[in-house]
């Protein structure tokens, strides 16, 4: 793709997606002049990242056409989903309006830096297919993007006007077989090689690991999660327990020899949900010198469930462990709405239902407010807009939109890795 000469500020300005969420944003705030102006300024100039985000989905005509033709070749749902996934993931690799949408939702955004999921942590087959995606992004978007190893490359990103891009996996690619050490812990180094700088300890449910936070069950940290625990720490990959339980996170938060995060997740005292954190969470986190990350989900926000619910979980938060163990994973992406033309999957089991563990007594939400409004994740530097009118200092905002997640960074990097 040629595009030195391509205008991403007009296709910014161009794009109705983007300018009508920024529209709903700025009535959320309601900013005077001044704040809107530092806010944006200050975003600008500062090293921005999202602690747990998704890099943009955007259509096209071939990739309805090739989704629905897999629907018509009577594709399982199980398979529908991850292929579908793959196809969105790398479809503006393949066409130049794409690509160019694609570039300008992150430039709307003004990220430095953002943690990528980038695998389910479910099979190492289908991790490597979706670990490779993301590198084949990055490799074609290298004036845009690169695949980031440190804390370094964020800022050398910052300075190339370009976006860092970690990958994270939402499990650890261990067999479970209990024979050999070497076995279970074998490819986390191969993980890291690959750029995983995070990685989720369980995913909602029970695993070998230890307890999810949609379990009834609050059982902690096993003897193997003790020992993947120390395995990550020595690699230099981030422990996340945002999808770990109460017990399961308080187990990591004091067994780390290192910073370790929930990237995306909540203030439980604000919206009673299994997926935020409680203040005994919090605090021990924050002990360990890790982040909470507050995400862009109404349910999980609770309140007005728009930016400034958001908000009002960062303030929470800051109030209680302080500016230096307080970010943002929003846990969203851009994407466009769904194309009519695309039929979907009708009446099938939907597998993720049951990985997810939602129950009815959970609190839920019809808000689409992280997708088409205030919350949406090219609403970015109004984030920092908002926090300016809640009254933090412009070092503070520096931290808690990028620089806490860079100390944590630098702290989990192996000291026995060379960077020359």
């Amino acid at each position: 793709m040629s595009d030195h000469l391509f205008d991403y500020e007009k296709a910014v300005a161009e794009n109705e997606l983007i300018q009508s969420t920024r529209k709903q944003a700025l009535a959320v705030l309601q900013p005077d002049a001044r704040q809107l102006q530092h806010g944006l300024e200050l975003h600008a100039a500062s090293v921005v990242c999202d602690a747990f985000g998704f890099l943009p989905n955007v259509w096209t005509e071939k990739l309805v056409g090739e989704m629905n033709a897999l629907l018509d070749g009577q594709v399982g749902a199980k398979d529908y989903h991850f292929r579908t996934n793959q196809l969105r993931a790398t479809v503006a690799l393949h066409d130049e309006a794409a690509a160019h949408e694609y570039i300008a939702a992150i430039k709307a955004a003004g990220l430095s830096g953002t943690m990528q999921t980038a695998a389910e942590g479910k099979t190492r087959e289908r991790d490597i297919k979706r670990i490779a995606g993301f590198h084949g992004i990055c490799q074609a978007f290298s004036g845009h993007m690169l695949l980031g190893a440190g804390a370094d490359d964020v800022t050398a990103a910052k300075e190339e006007n370009r976006i860092c891009v970690f990958l994270s996996v939402n499990g650890p690619p261990c067999p479970g077989a209990m024979i050999d050490h070497d076995e279970e812990f074998g490819w986390l180094e191969t993980w890291h090689h690959l750029g995983v700088r995070m990685m989720h300890l369980t995913y909602n449910r029970r695993n070998i690991v230890g307890d999810g936070c949609m379990e009834d069950a609050n059982g902690g940290l096993s003897e193997f999660g003790r020992e993947l625990l120390r395995e990550l720490n020595e690699i230099g990959i981030i422990v996340d327990t945002a999808h770990s339980g109460e017990q399961t996170t308080l187990d990591a938060a004091h067994l780390s020899a290192k910073p370790m995060v929930a990237s995306h997740s909540g203030c439980r005292t604000l919206q009673d949900h299994p997926r935020n954190k409680t203040d005994e969470a919090i605090k021990a986190i924050a002990a360990g010198g890790g982040l909470l990350g507050i995400c862009n989900l109404p349910g999980f926000l609770g309140g007005t469930e728009n930016l400034n619910a958001l908000l009002d979980h960062v303030d929470y938060a800051v109030k209680l462990v302080g500016p230096d163990h307080v970010t943002i994973g929003t846990d969203i992406c851009y994407v466009p709405p769904w194309p009519l033309a695309l039929r979907g999957y009708q009446n099938a089991r939907w597998t993720s239902r049951w990985w997810g563990a939602w129950k009815p007594e959970y609190p839920t939400s019809s808000s689409n407010d992280h997708r088409e409004g205030s919350l949406a994740w090219t609403n970015w530097p109004l984030f920092t807009v908002g926090l300016v009118m809640r009254g933090y200092s412009d070092a503070d905002i520096a931290k808690l939109i990028g620089g806490n997640l860079l100390r944590v960074l630098a702290a989990n990097e192996p000291r026995h890795l060379l960077r020359l």
